[in-house]
């Protein structure tokens, strides 16, 4: 225990790497290689199979037909950071190519075409192995080395789950790492204005300082890479500045500036390349009323059925359905093809009788606010509780018992900003890890057909809130944990 103790002190940064490297690398043999044309791979194949063979960002084969040219025209339903990256790992790497070559050109019909995607799921191990040393070094922050460590021991618990998205090309893997960049720099930039860093002094939300206003430049460009990746995460740079205001005031002016001109720097280019190329200054089109009335689809749900959505959306909830209400008793709350489903409505039935009615993706936005959201807003505040509660069990079990303990640090960090005084962990950076989780949470409750992917960001709160909780009860029991409390993140 002593070498293990000298060891854990000499290079904490380097001893954590490896033991994340060890498990993930261990379970990581256990992972079946999947087929490119399941899930949503075809959407992000097919975009960045046009940007290698005709230099043009489309809507991918899933989306868009050819146009008079024989070449789908220049799109901008997603985001492009990812089909980019495939785009260029694809010119690197010739087994992704034909991979790639062969599902658009079956049409996603060949479950033949090559699986091998080495560049890409290498990155992406790469970004899974950055996003368990980023929990630790950020659960050391707020509480402590001790923190840190069973933080770190807490998320690898959920390294099956992030495994899978390892090997499937999608924007799970490279958005949840970008995210929690984000959030990392923002501690820093937070860390980095204590009245008295070497003396623990209280951490100043706004105050300015080169290194501050930096992690704050890079926290923004960060989040702006994150909403390249995934579209959501845009709205999450008003509602950071707004939190930045409220907290620090005055002080936010700096801070603010620096993180917005972050943002704005990576998001302003392929803002621009819409503007000049499809007349669009945004960040994409046609997908958000895409996504929204498949989660308008749910508000059509009775009173009985709204109770129900708990059970079913439980870990295991489709199983306790058909012992509680029978063998279809879940069936409504399926997101497989379930003919009964609210997710087969909304994607089958309401969007095209939707688009019919409002005239196209010009107006389709606007209709479903009109016509659906603006007349039941209680309503649909009220079916977006169960949904938001189904995203929040991240792996399974792991995250229905977490998830109290994430609420509860939440709140007692709140009541701790608003009032003052001492705490056994720093407040505001907890605040920085737990509150952009949340904020997303509820949105992807509110606009989309809530899935535990959609809220893996949420892992990070949950595991410092854990790793918070445990070494309360540790310390309860008299007993000392085996990590040296004077060990430093590297």
């Amino acid at each position: 225990m002593t070498r293990l103790n000298g060891l854990v002190s000499a290079r904490p940064g380097a001893t954590a790497l490896a033991l994340i490297l060890l498990v993930t690398g261990l379970l990581w043999q256990n992972q079946r290689v999947q087929k490119l044309n399941v899930f949503d791979q075809p959407f992000y194949l097919g975009i960045a199979y046009d940007l290698v063979h005709h230099g043009r960002f489309s809507d991918g084969y899933m989306f868009a037909e050819p146009g008079p040219d024989g070449v789908r025209p220049a799109g901008m339903r997603f985001s492009p950071l990812w089909p980019g990256l495939v785009a260029a790992a694809a010119e690197l790497d010739g087994r992704l190519r034909a991979g790639m070559d062969c599902v658009v050109g079956s049409a996603g019909k060949d479950d033949t075409c090559p699986s091998a995607a080495p560049s890409l799921r290498l990155l992406q191990f790469a970004e899974l192995a950055g996003f368990f040393w980023l929990v630790w070094w950020m659960g050391n922050t707020v509480g402590g080395a001790a923190v840190g460590w069973l933080s770190l021991l807490l998320a690898l618990v959920t390294s099956p789950l992030l495994l899978r998205s390892v090997d499937y090309l999608m924007t799970e893997m490279t958005c949840l790492f970008l995210s929690t960049a984000a959030t990392a720099a923002g501690v820093r930039a937070l860390v980095a204005g204590r009245a008295n860093p070497a003396a623990g002094g209280p951490a100043r939300l706004g105050t300015a300082s080169r290194s501050g206003l930096g992690w704050a430049c890079a926290s923004g460009a960060l989040l702006g890479l994150t909403a390249l990746t995934r579209p959501a995460f845009l709205y999450l740079v008003p509602m950071t500045l707004l939190a930045l205001v409220l907290a620090a005031r005055r002080r936010a002016l700096l801070p603010g500036a620096a993180f917005l001109a972050g943002a704005a720097a990576t998001l302003a280019p392929w803002i621009a390349r819409n503007a000049a190329v499809l007349g669009r200054p945004a960040l994409t089109y046609g997908y958000d009323s895409h996504t929204l009335v498949q989660r308008i689809a749910f508000d059509t749900m009775t009173w009985r059925e709204y109770a129900h959505a708990y059970l079913c959306w439980l870990p295991d909830g489709t199983a306790l359905g058909r012992d509680f209400l029978g063998p279809h008793g879940c069936d409504r709350f399926a997101w497989d093809n379930q003919p009964s489903s609210f997710y087969v409505l909304g994607l089958r039935h309401m969007l095209p009788e939707t688009l019919a009615a409002a005239g196209g993706y010009d107006h389709h936005l606007r209709y479903l606010l009109t016509h659906y959201i603006f007349r039941m807003p209680v309503w649909h505040v009220l079916v977006s509780l169960p949904l938001a509660l189904r995203g929040a069990y991240v792996a399974h079990w792991w995250g229905f018992i977490l998830l109290p303990a994430g609420l509860v640090c939440t709140v007692l960090a709140l009541r701790r900003a608003w009032r003052g005084g001492q705490s056994g962990f720093s407040a505001g950076a907890f605040l920085v890890i737990a509150l952009p989780a949340w904020f997303m949470l509820a949105l992807n409750a509110g606009v989309a057909v809530n899935q535990v992917r959609y809220n893996l960001l949420l892992i990070l709160p949950y595991a410092v809130a854990g790793g918070l909780g445990l070494r309360v009860q540790w310390l309860r029991a008299g007993l000392r944990l085996p990590v040296p409390e004077n060990a430093a993140a590297s």
